[in-house]
């Protein structure tokens, strides 16, 4: 990563200047190779620049927002796509639902409101330690449907530690401890599969799809009843993964009962700010469901309305916004959103489509598993929203090729699995920010986190296939 001086300027270690190196001999190589049969000059520069976004997002020797932007700004350079194309799908409904999205996340978290929600669900699993790590699973991901997951987890995981230490758990020695501490990251990570606030990979999937020509939208609802299979069906087994990995030990939960009961008592009642929110909060929500798809008002007007109602009622300040909105990941998203529109518009994504399954054949059911595999594993080695960047161009091009897989069908599947990242630190932000409590170690997540990736991939795969194709008909 980024060396850090002691004067809080930058340098760049060899190892980064390697990667920026390699990143941009892959861009100058497609530039200048001759032109390949079937795939136009630009076609061939958007897979280099495609190929660029992988190693840089990957090794991250720059920011992933920087990323981003260097994504987006090569294709005028290079004679791809014009800058004005470029810009202009930046302007993506879907980028401004985010940042709509994470204003009033921003003010749920500053008024506390997540907090109390969090200590009234834990308070109904405090009787047993093995349904206390299900509450905690439950909590985090219910919490995940509202507010981004790695603010969840931010939140849950100083409640969680706290009660650990009431029980005198011993970090990493404590299976009580591993499994508690891993049910926030997974419980996150699943959560954030349900609705399109919870990883900014969700808005990115429909962002990509509404570029499309003609056009794909899926409303607020839509989704919901796309992904609310694999949230219900990965939770418990999920949870069952982890009983079976760490067998709680005997734990006198009496301590942990009392910490949650007096964290709740601290809370006190809700005051005025704490109710404005949550009037807004369940105003938006509302609208969402009801009136987001393109005849009614649409994500983005709906989650402006809402963080601007914030902003009349005292609720948020712009100061507020500056430090809790990750800008960054605004960036990276609309970096992504270009990048997946030049490989659809220069070619590039169904010319590699096309000779990805001469090898593997057009098989669909082979396809619909390998793409989840695919995903699953580039998304534990590094960013969700890079990873699902990267794939959903391929996601669009397989649905021109292989007959039974729509646009909609694929980008879903790459888009769930995308949010599979349970087996190493650095594939998600939950699993970094649990891994810093020292509870657990990689040896740890990976034991748990490989198999219940394995679960995670059945079950999209099922849902897919009985679910998606036999019932809705996707």
């Amino acid at each position: 990563m980024i060396e850090k001086k002691h004067d809080a300027s930058y340098i760049l270690s060899k190892k980064n200047i390697f990667f920026i190196i390699l990143a941009f001999a892959i861009v100058s190589f497609f530039y200048f190779l001759p032109e390949q049969s079937g795939l136009s000059h630009a076609g061939q520069i958007m897979i280099g620049i495609l190929l660029m976004g992988a190693v840089l997002w990957i090794t991250e020797p720059i920011p992933l927002a920087v990323t981003g932007l260097l994504i987006m700004i090569m294709q005028p350079l290079l004679g791809v796509v014009s800058a004005q194309e470029v810009f202009a799908s930046f302007g993506s409904q879907a980028v401004f639902f985010l940042i709509g999205a994470f204003i009033i996340a921003g003010a749920i978290e500053k008024h506390g409101l997540h907090k109390r929600f969090a200590l009234r669900l834990l308070s109904y699993f405090k009787n047993n330690p093995r349904f206390f790590t299900l509450g905690v699973m439950i909590s985090c991901a219910l919490l995940s449907f509202i507010i981004p997951e790695h603010a969840v987890a931010a939140l849950f995981l100083p409640i969680v530690i706290s009660i650990l230490i009431a029980v005198k758990v011993i970090p990493k020695q404590s299976n009580f401890g591993k499994s508690s501490v891993l049910a926030v990251a997974f419980g996150c990570s699943i959560g954030s599969l349900g609705t399109l606030v919870g990883g900014a990979r969700n808005p990115l999937t429909i962002g990509f799809l509404s570029s499309l020509d003609p056009p794909i939208t899926i409303s607020f609802f839509s989704w919901m009843i796309y992904a609310m299979p694999v949230v219900f069906l990965s939770l418990p087994l999920v949870w069952i993964v982890l009983q079976l990995v760490f067998p709680v030990e005997k734990i006198d939960i009496s301590e942990a009962k009392k910490e949650i009961e007096k964290q709740v008592r601290e809370a006190g009642n809700m005051n005025k700010q704490e109710y404005k929110v949550l009037f807004v909060l369940i105003l938006t929500v509302c609208l969402w469901l009801f009136f987001s798809s393109p005849e009614y008002l649409g994500l983005a007007v709906i989650a402006i309305v809402g963080s601007i109602l914030l902003f009349f009622m005292g609720c948020i300040s712009w100061k507020d916004v500056e430090e809790r909105v990750p800008w960054g990941i605004i960036l990276l998203y609309g970096g992504a959103i270009t990048l997946g529109i030049g490989m659809q518009k220069t070619g590039a994504g169904s010319w590699l489509a096309r000779q990805l399954f001469q090898n593997i054949g057009a098989n669909p059911y082979l396809v619909i598993f390998l793409l989840i595999v695919f995903t699953v594993l580039l998304t534990n080695s590094m960013s969700n929203v890079g990873a699902v960047a990267i794939l959903l161009p391929f996601g669009l091009a397989i649905a021109g090729e292989i007959p039974g897989i729509s646009s909609l069908f694929a980008s879903m599947l790459i888009a769930l699995s995308g949010g599979l990242a349970f087996m190493l630190i650095i594939a998600t932000p939950g699993n970094a920010i649990t891994y810093s409590s020292g509870f657990y170690s990689t040896r740890d997540l990976f034991k748990a986190g490989s198999i219940a990736s394995g679960i995670g991939i059945l079950v999209i795969f099922l849902v897919a296939i009985f679910y998606w194709r036999g019932v809705l008909g996707l």
